[in-house]
């Protein structure tokens, strides 16, 4: 396992487009957060800290496709070049591949997670200096925990394209799977109004912005915590299900 994470690490770190999907998705996040502070600075009546801060983490709508990506290549760039057979031959033990995949990739979104979620709240936070608008500390934990849940959505999100990617082994294609899972079940829950909220509970996108990124979630919806989980839960029965697939088919 050690020689198969460090096969990996080498392999994700050495495509470039790794580094600008890394790279858009902290700027993507910050220049929201800066966006939405300048916004605010002249608006009336004041904006409230939850406001602010709330709309400052919605950078993570591109944020979590940008990462989704990442997920999604750190699989399927090797089955594009074919270099998949050259890893199987050298880690014969497929589910071990897999497991470093994982890893090396979920440990990178999970780092590129925290920055960007980071840089969006202080985005918003440096646009308001000198303003009427109270600030949101994270001295507050319930500013904090959406910070840090957000970071870990984003991570959670690019173990989905993992997952994602494995079981269709075609980048085009799972990347347009992993955006319409995002998208396509909002709409969706939006069709039955209120009485979807039953069902947008479950939908990535709207506890992203109903319980996860904000101080205060929506009611009738999973708290920040429990929506975090279910999708960690999502990405975990994507994952195996690409395990399973894994080992069953041919490289």
């Amino acid at each position: 396992m050690k020689n198969a994470t460090r096969m990996e690490w080498i392999k994700l770190r050495s495509v470039r487009s790794t580094w600008w999907l890394a790279i858009a998705s902290v700027v993507a996040m910050a220049a929201t957060g800066v966006g939405v502070g300048l916004g605010y600075r002249s608006h009336t009546p004041v904006a409230t800290a939850a406001q602010i801060f709330n709309n400052s983490l919605s950078g993570a709508i591109l944020a979590q496709l940008l990462l989704g990506a990442i997920g999604v290549l750190v699989v399927t760039s090797e089955y594009g070049t074919g270099m998949i057979r050259s890893t199987f031959a050298a880690v014969p033990r497929r589910r071990t591949v897999l497991a470093a995949k994982v890893i090396v990739g979920g440990g990178a979104a999970l780092l590129t997670g925290m920055t960007a979620s980071f840089a969006g709240y202080l985005g918003g936070q440096l646009a308001i200096t000198g303003t009427a608008i109270p600030s949101a500390p994270l001295s507050d934990a319930a500013n904090l925990r959406a910070v840090v849940l957000t970071g870990v959505y984003l991570a959670a999100t690019a173990l989905i394209g993992v997952g994602i990617g494995t079981v269709v082994r075609h980048s085009g294609a799972a990347i347009g799977i992993l955006f319409g899972l995002m998208f396509v079940p909002t709409i969706a829950a939006g069709l039955f109004g209120e009485s979807g909220i039953a069902v947008g509970r479950f939908v990535p996108l709207l506890m992203l912005l109903n319980a996860i990124a904000v101080t205060t979630p929506t009611p009738g919806l999973f708290s920040g915590p429990v929506s975090t989980l279910l999708m960690c839960g999502y990405a975990l029965a994507l994952v195996l299900f690409g395990a399973v697939l894994l080992r069953r088919r041919d490289a």
